[in-house]
């Protein structure tokens, strides 16, 4: 991780220290204790969808994933009499096959993993309705999960996985054709199952589509300001521009991102990746002189080069929260809350471009 990086997540713990301090001394010590409990579920989706963006795999579908989690966990128990812990391993385990699977048409079609993702994202928020009638399902006598303990969950998993990425060896492995997707989309599901749990035990109820947009708005925030880059992966997640081709060096083409107009399914390095989804174009770019890239290598790249945070995210998550909680303290309206958010992930991408510079 280069000294710029450091440097930052030196700044933002300065900041998470000072907001605490806030805290601490202008509100109650439940208001502390709550903070800390939103900042649990949030934060592991929050890591989720780091962990897909360091793969170079961005799973739009976290937030999704994590309301289903709670309402499929709350019908286990509610409506089929099973344990909790049935529940929850049983979420886990379909949270991971479905990983798997968008994993495997990422690969397999060379798709833009922002496509597949959004639209698991719209089928996962379509069976939290089903398999709730659209009704808040309420746990009998939930179980009481300390907020520290919630926290230090999330904080555990944040950093183990910042010191995880710090390795060469596991970035290269990541590198190894579809490995990569299938980790990155598959260990992203998974994360955000266990965020969507641990909301369940928070509310003590679990509601159809609680919030998706929300808590991936938030996600993304965290995991910007935090520092983990979005090199390599802004073509897929924003999928601008719909001309066909740019011109490279030597006269070779980079197809250009039409999502719905033909283009190119996966570019060249040099290039924007394409995103052909109902234009029926080649499924591969080429690159300087000829050399084919296609989606699973872009990803592989990414995967072996990209900036990671080690505490950023977690840093971030808190100072978000303290955020959130002190507009709520004030009475602000939720559309004010989005519009904090929607600032911070735009602030968030400047420093992310701006750390990605100075490490060059």
């Amino acid at each position: 991780m280069s000294k710029w990086q450091w440097v930052w997540e030196g700044a933002l713990g300065v900041v998470a220290v000072l907001g605490l301090g806030m805290v601490l001394f202008t509100a109650p010590s439940a208001h502390l204790l709550n903070i800390l409990a939103s900042s649990a579920p949030l934060g592991l989706v929050a890591v989720a969808l780091s962990l897909s963006l360091r793969t170079g795999t961005p799973n739009l579908a976290v937030g999704a994933v994590s309301a289903l989690s709670g309402v499929l966990i709350a019908s286990v128990v509610v409506f089929l009499g099973m344990p909790l812990v049935v529940g929850l391993l049983l979420v886990l385990l379909l949270a991971a096959l479905s990983g798997l699977v968008m994993g495997a048409f990422t690969v397999l079609l060379e798709a833009p993993s922002w496509v597949v993702t959004l639209a698991a994202a719209v089928v996962c928020d379509a069976l939290s309705l089903a398999f709730s009638q659209a009704r808040t399902i309420i746990l009998p006598q939930p179980p009481a999960l300390s907020p520290v303990v919630g926290f230090a969950v999330f904080a555990v998993v944040s950093v183990a996985g910042g010191v995880l990425w710090a390795r060469r060896g596991f970035r290269e492995w990541l590198t190894m054709g579809w490995v990569g997707p299938l980790v990155g989309l598959t260990g992203s599901c998974v994360l955000a199952a266990l965020g969507g749990f641990m909301l369940l035990l928070r509310l003590g109820a679990a509601q159809p589509g609680s919030q998706g947009l929300f808590t991936v708005v938030f996600a993304l925030a965290a995991v910007l300001l935090g520092g983990t880059s979005a090199s390599g992966t802004a073509g897929r997640l924003m999928g601008v521009g719909a001309s066909g081709t740019a011109g490279l060096a030597g006269g070779a083409s980079a197809p250009g991102a039409a999502v719905l107009g033909g283009a190119s399914s996966a570019g060249g390095l040099g290039g924007a990746p394409g995103a052909a989804v109902l234009g029926g174009a080649s499924g591969t770019g080429g690159l300087g002189g000829g050399v084919k890239v296609t989606g699973t290598e872009a990803a592989g790249a990414v995967a072996g080069e990209g900036r990671g945070a080690v505490v950023g995210t977690l840093l971030a998550v808190l100072i978000l929260a303290i955020a959130q909680g002190e507009l709520a303290l004030m009475n602000a309206p939720t559309y004010l809350t989005m519009i904090v958010l929607g600032g911070v992930v735009i602030a968030g991408l400047t420093v992310s471009r701006a750390l990605d510079a100075l490490r060059q």
